[in-house]
């Protein structure tokens, strides 16, 4: 294949078949002896059998310009340099001229190779490595190469270079020197750890299971090896928690083009990629887990409250157009293509007529707000084109439901049983919903609200009980799910309270829980109110088969019923446990075990002697478990805890983490000071305790001091850093889990046979 012309060093390693007065062609020599093969391992010399140069007529300069294993391409390559160009050579005389245009023609050559059809993304070069990927390992055909690197592999203080090898499901290394050979074969399900180390010589990653640890350095891309590890390590986790497997190719990744192609990829690399960005795309706009990230590309947005431009980056997906500022949290902006009449080139006609800015699109939408003004794109009449194909395409797919029976849906339970205000609290109220309707005016309202800094200051202040219903659904995204499955709620709850056989198990634990959920709350006192959270559960557990029912539910969906209708109640139950909460809620709690990980890695960072304190008395791990599963429900009063809530829809799981190493630090000296995990809890239950609605703290109530507090000294923590601290720990709970489930299925396989139950382990480990 040609190669753009890259001077080179002539070296003894090569052998000239032909020559004529511009160009050689060469054989690699002596390629299968032990000593050539040796040195190309060290080296990372993975050299083509055949090659072309070109020299310079005036000086021994040479140039690469073809390469490749085949020797009918080098011969065709040969070929059409002497019918193609060396009549044209032949006619020039100075020595520059004949140098530039041999350059100017190869390097064309190679443009041309790169716009050909794409359909065949991965190169020979990987192909020849996915077969011997599976000659060497004896992998199956099935088993598929994700990518290889060059990489050492440290045995003591002793480097063996070799080729790192990724596959769906398993690590391998393969290294050759002078006839010794080492080969290592893990799986990912097998890896207990996975992280970047730092040596005397050089940062490496390293790999730890069950019985071994491994180093492998000397990456010349150690960062990108490092993620694509974590991201299939992650898959294989997830693989074991789900009976559907973590990963499956997808058909919707975003299309390959000749303009956005890389040179060398894989395939399933590329998918691996593709999924990790679509869901940081979906966590941070609180998007539906089936939108698939397009693409994205920097650009300004027009920001009409300010009158400013702020750089950010546009990104667009199936059924959104999202845009998030450079500086972080400066503003963000979610606009669903359910709502765009018309996007359009910005010109002196369009109905703006306060500011102008040239080379910008314009997007229109059917409801109050915008116009939306995007600028200074790198090429916008792509992005317009783009933009156009996705809106005429766009069909709203809504799954509505017709012809079942009428049922009522509870209105919000507070409007009932929870309204009698004091003439102070009613005033504090109207206070707040005047500020909100002002934030309204300025920023817009409902989904193409312009979501600035400014957000924070009234969600520190609460949200009122007559916008919770709104906002909460807005901000946890579940708003995005119930508009296009209109009347699904209506269908789940005749078919929970009609499929008995497979729900009798999961309805009696609804049942036992259902009068534990909130008792102090005179909702739940009454059958309305209990009629209402039954419903909510059973048609939940009908929904979510996987899921189910799990402890916790009920305190939530008792809290959501409260200020929300029945089905946006639903939808929004629905987004906290699949989304905002992952693995939260099932019958293991995973995903509560693995942010005990991650709380205690922040505790190890932020309060390194508390911590010390607090694993020394054995509750540094229960005391997150708890607070995290109900969302801080159980263990702050009611009032205050929803000011916890009102921000956790907005920023996510960052609020709890924040909030739990703002309590523990404000009981340091405490803390310190006592002897037993009894003083501990107790400390920290009546500390809680007097979040009432009553005290106040620096002219503001207690729990909003604490919220502003969490954010000034923890607000590094981000949603980056939380989802790599949860890879890490991941692993470790999963193989936890699973050493568990190992150890009692060889206890009770040793009654049937003479192997003991280490024995019955290690049987288990090999053939697995």
């Amino acid at each position: 294949m040609w190669v753009k012309p890259l001077q080179i060093q002539i070296s003894g390693f090569w052998s000239t078949d032909r020559a004529n007065s511009y160009f050689i062609l060469q054989r690699r020599r002596g390629l299968t002896t032990l000593l050539v093969a040796t040195i190309d391992t060290v080296l990372d010399n993975k050299i083509s059998r055949y090659r072309i140069l070109y020299k310079r007529p005036d000086a021994e300069i040479y140039f690469l310009i073809a390469e490749t294993d085949k020797k009918e391409d080098v011969e065709e390559h040969w070929k059409w340099i002497e019918v193609n160009m060396m009549p044209t050579l032949e006619g020039i005389d100075v020595a520059d001229d004949i140098s530039d245009f041999v350059q100017w023609k190869i390097k064309s050559l190679c443009t041309e190779a790169a716009y050909e059809d794409i359909g065949d993304i991965e190169t020979e070069k990987f192909k020849n490595a996915t077969k011997k990927f599976h000659k060497v390992f004896n992998m199956s055909m099935d088993e598929k190469l994700v990518i290889y690197y060059s990489c050492s592999f440290w045995r003591g203080r002793v480097p063996r270079q070799g080729y790192l090898y990724l596959s769906v499901n398993y690590l391998c290394f393969y290294s050759g020197l002078l006839g010794k050979e080492i080969t290592i074969v893990i799986k990912f399900t097998d890896i207990i750890s996975l992280e970047r180390v730092h040596n005397i010589v050089s940062e490496t990653i390293r790999i730890c299971t069950r019985l071994h640890k491994y180093h492998f350095g000397m990456f010349r891309k150690l960062e990108e090896t490092f993620q694509i590890m974590e991201q299939i390590a992650n898959f294989a986790a997830k693989k074991l928690l789900s009976q559907k497997g973590a990963f499956q190719e997808e058909d919707h990744f975003p299309a390959v083009t000749k303009k956005t192609a890389p040179k060398v990829m894989s395939q399933l690399k590329r998918d691996f990629d593709a999924k990790s960005r679509n869901e940081a795309y979906r966590y941070r706009f609180r998007l539906p887990l089936n939108e698939r990230l397009d693409g994205e590309i920097g650009c300004h947005l027009w920001t009409p409250y300010n009158r400013s431009s702020i750089a950010g980056k546009i990104y667009i997906s199936s059924n959104f157009i999202c845009f998030s500022s450079k500086v972080y949290r400066q503003v963000n902006l979610i606009i669903p293509f359910r709502d765009i009449i018309i996007v359009e080139k910005h010109t002196n006609n369009s109905n703006i007529s306060d500011f102008d800015i040239q080379s910008a699109l314009v997007i229109t939408i059917k409801y109050e707000g915008g116009p939306f003004v995007l600028s200074n794109f790198t090429d916008r009449s792509f992005i317009l084109g783009k933009l156009s194909s996705l809106l005429s395409e766009y069909n709203e797919k809504i799954i509505s439901i017709i012809d079942l029976p009428p049922i009522t849906i509870s209105p919000p339970l507070y409007l009932q049983f929870n309204n009698n205000f004091t003439e102070e609290q009613q005033a504090y109220e109207n206070i707040r919903i005047a500020a909100w309707h002002t934030h309204f005016a300025i920023y817009g309202r409902g989904s193409a609200m312009y979501r600035t800094n400014e957000l924070y200051e009234l969600l520190f202040q609460g949200i009122p009980n007559s916008l919770r219903n709104e906002l909460w659904l807005l901000f946890s995204g579940a708003i995005y799910d119930k508009e296009v499955n209109l009347n699904i709620y209506r269908k789940y709850v005749y078919e929970s309270s009609n499929v008995k056989n497979d729900h009798d198990t999961i309805n009696e634990e609804i049942e036992r829980d259902l009068y534990r959920a909130l008792p102090d709350q005179e909702a739940y006192q009454q059958e309305s109110g209990i009629n209402a959270l039954r419903r909510l559960l059973r048609v939940y557990a009908c929904y979510n088969t996987d899921v189910g029912y799990c402890q916790a539910m009920n305190i939530l969906g008792g809290v959501l019923l409260l200020y929300m209708n029945e089905e946006d109640a639903f939808w929004t139950l629905a987004a906290l446990c699949e989304r905002l909460l992952p693995d939260y809620y099932n019958t293991k709690v995973v995903g509560a075990l693995i942010d005990q990980g991650v709380f205690s890695d922040y505790c190890k960072e932020y309060i390194p002697e508390l911590y010390d304190k607090l694993e020394h008395l054995g509750i540094a791990a229960c005391i997150s478990l708890s607070w995290f599963l109900t969302l801080f429900v159980c263990v702050m009063p009611f009032e205050s805890v929803l000011y916890v809530i009102d921000i956790f829809f907005y920023d996510g799981i960052k609020v709890l983490f924040q909030l739990a190493l703002t309590i523990l630090n404000e009981n340091r000296h405490r803390l310190l000071a006592c002897q037993d995990d009894g003083d501990a809890i107790m400390i920290l239950t009546t500390y809680l305790d007097q979040f009432n609605d009553d005290n106040e703290k620096h002219e503001e109530k207690q729990i909003i001091y604490l919220i502003k507090k969490s954010y000034t000294n923890y607000n590094g923590i981000n949603e980056e850093d939380i989802n790599r601290l949860r890879l890490k720990h991941r692993l470790k709970v999963v193989q936890s889990m699973r050493e568990s489930l190992l150890q009692s299925a060889a206890k009770n396989t040793l009654r049937f046979t003479k192997f003991n139950e280490r024995e019955i382990k290690n049987i288990f480990y090999i053939f697995n």
